[in-house]
């Protein structure tokens, strides 16, 4: 039987795992964005501005303050800045999400992490002006800047991405992952179609 080739880009064997990668970049951001603001809301109406509850002796507490900054508290008072540039990241990845989904399921999923992180922490300077923060560690009065859940998930994304393009990132090897959707995987799909017909 002759073999039929669709001309639309995505169209085909290839159409399935496009879906499924696109779920799993957006799966990853809704988790994220989901957990983030439950907590912040838990923690809200538990803790009253700079409260601190220790979780795990003096090393790991709950800590409720406000940032008006970046992750981890630095550029304080740049909020609109940052209401822009979290607008502006989240867009990007959206509208890179076909690109996104030829890549590998890791790269889907730390793009993912930033995603959510970026939208979570967008909601609060746009709802309350500043974001919530509540994660606290350290010893005695040597203590890491509070964060939360969106801060912690860009920074895993962003560095999950950095040392992969770093140190494991090889020239040609983009298309020898089974993860990946390069032409090595569209040739293998188009065989088993021949296969079938």
């Amino acid at each position: 039987m002759e073999r039929f080739t669709s001309s639309v880009p995505g169209a085909g064997v290839s159409a399935p795992s496009g879906i499924a990668s696109n779920l799993r970049l957006f799966t990853t951001a809704l988790i994220i964005i989901i957990s983030d603001q439950v907590v912040k809301r838990v923690v809200v109406t538990v803790l009253g501005m700079g409260e601190t509850r220790d979780v795990w002796g003096t090393f790991f507490r709950l800590t409720r303050t406000e940032n008006t900054g970046a992750a981890f508290g630095i550029f304080r008072g740049q909020g609109t800045w940052f209401i822009i540039i979290s607008a502006l990241a989240a867009a990007a990845i959206v509208f890179f999400r076909r690109e996104i989904a030829r890549m590998r399921s890791l790269h889907q999923m730390a793009f993912g992490l930033v995603l959510g992180g970026a939208i979570g922490n967008l909601i609060d300077r746009v709802r309350l002006g500043a974001v919530v923060d509540y994660l606290d560690l350290g010893f005695g009065g040597a203590r890491w800047p509070a964060f939360n859940i969106a801060d912690s998930a860009i920074t895993i994304g962003v560095v999950l991405l950095a040392v992969h393009l770093v140190f494991m990132s090889e020239p040609g090897s983009s298309g020898s992952s089974t993860d990946s959707l390069g032409p090595s995987a569209e040739s293998e799909g188009e065989s088993g179609v021949d296969d079938v017909v």
